[in-house]
């Protein structure tokens, strides 16, 4: 979706030159002329502020409730087109699932890559792997993972369907893990008859991924590389070693969703929360958590200095709280977030899943730990001084994410616009007031 700018007021390139030419270079000559004559018979002054300069116009400084309406906004991202999936099972916090869909199942193979290809009526060696980013894995002592056959005539698409096929009966795979185990990629072994069975019936092969109940562990898993699913389902389709394992992608087929990519993708590899955040706190704006929130704040500058100023520094001050979520001591990235909204566009939800990083603007992200308190400062000078090219129908806004959105727990809480002055969010402006020329 494209943003739509206003086209600028300015005249074209070519005219710019001309009138630089035919009105400034006149006006430098005379200036030169008569600056003896200023000097010795004129008071310098608003009335001669070209031909008798005087001292420049100081710069304003000055901190404005600007944020006219500010809320949390989630869940973000969309399902199932998080680059991760978040594994976790971290006490009475949080706990995921992470499912994975492999509804087009071969049923033909090539033995060893040759021209001729054979039926599969055997399968060994079935196997279940991830890529993991190994950074990322918290754990507190041992853990397994285990994984369940979550295939189901019901429908599936409603997360407490999906989440009571997690039961003893329908496991069909796990891997154990010692204390303090960092690893950088994922092999469960899965049985063998599970697969085999759903070939041989042209089925399907859904698997529910989680981490037994009574551990504290995460870890953060490979779910998309540029719009693919990266996990796979390997196995031998014959029992003879010799014969070169094969792949399965992920994939599902959804009635309804043929020319829908996103839609697909939403229900090929996603994370399920059996147990989600904390709830937010009264008066508080929430960055992050599973699953994610976005904080939206939707701006007006006062038309002295959105229309009438140069701004030079533009800050947003806000004020953080306390968090108790997980992992409250790691620091982690709060990412301010640039609308791209057209007019017309007024919808928060909307807009902030249309905004894009703001570092395309130049605006930095700040590293903050969840469980400290104070002021915090973006740095938003550019992204205002963007917004007197918008329309004036196109919502100013900032928007906030944390980083790893959609693959981590933690949350980063501040003060809304219900706060005391000195708490609630603000812009803190420098900008030096633009001066009329007028000829005495």
């Amino acid at each position: 979706m494209t943003e739509r700018l206003a086209r600028s007021s300015r005249p074209p390139a070519a005219w710019r030159g001309w009138i630089r030419r035919v009105v400034c270079a006149p006006l430098l000559l005379f200036s030169a002329v008569a600056t003896s004559a200023c000097t010795e018979e004129l008071e310098g002054g608003a009335g001669c502020p070209l031909l008798c300069p005087t001292e420049q116009a100081p710069f304003r400084d000055t901190v404005i409730d600007a944020v006219s309406f500010d809320t949390t906004l989630g869940p973000f991202p969309v399902l199932g087109v998080s680059a991760a999936a978040l594994l976790a099972t971290r006490g009475d916090s949080l706990e995921t699932n992470v499912i994975v869909r492999f509804d087009q199942l071969p049923d033909t193979y090539a033995p060893n890559g040759g021209a001729v290809t054979e039926a599969i009526t055997t399968v060994d060696s079935t196997y279940l792997r991830f890529f993991v980013d190994s950074l990322s894995t918290r754990s507190t002592g041992a853990f397994t993972i285990e994984v369940f056959d979550v295939d189901t005539t019901e429908s599936d698409s409603v997360a407490a369907v999906v989440q009571s096929l997690f039961r003893a009966d329908r496991k069909v795979g796990q891997l154990q893990f010692a204390a303090a185990t960092r690893v950088d990629s994922l092999r469960i072994p899965i049985a063998k008859q599970l697969l085999q069975s759903r070939i041989a019936a042209r089925g399907r092969v859904r698997l529910g991924v989680r981490i037994a109940p009574g551990a504290n562990a995460q870890l953060r898993l490979g779910a998309l590389v540029a719009g693919q699913p990266v996990p796979r389902l390997t196995f031998d389709p014959a029992s003879d070693t010799t014969y070169r394992p094969l792949d399965i992608i992920p994939s599902t087929v959804l009635a309804g969703a043929e020319r829908d990519d996103v839609l697909r993708l939403s229900y090929t590899v996603y994370t399920l929360a059996a147990r989600g955040r904390l709830p937010r706190p009264a008066g508080a704006l929430r960055v992050g958590g599973f699953p994610g929130d976005r904080a939206y704040l939707r701006v007006n500058l006062p038309p002295l200095i959105a229309d009438s100023s140069t701004i030079v520094r533009a800050e947003l001050l806000l004020t953080q709280i306390p968090s108790g979520s997980v992992d409250r001591g790691d620091t982690v990235g709060v990412q301010p977030l640039v609308g791209i909204a057209r007019a017309g566009i007024t919808d928060p939800y909307f807009s902030t899943a249309l905004a894009v990083d703001g570092r395309l603007a130049g605006v930095d992200s700040l590293a903050l730990v969840p469980r400290d308190s104070g002021q915090r400062v973006f740095n938003v000078v550019n992204l205002v001084r963007g917004w007197r090219s918008l329309q004036s129908d196109v919502p100013r806004f900032i928007a906030l994410r944390i980083g790893n959105e959609g693959s981590q727990g933690a949350s980063i809480l501040f003060h809304d616009r219900s706060a005391a002055p000195a708490l609630r969010p603000r812009l803190r402006i420098t900008y030096l007031p633009r001066t009329e020329i007028t000829l005495p």
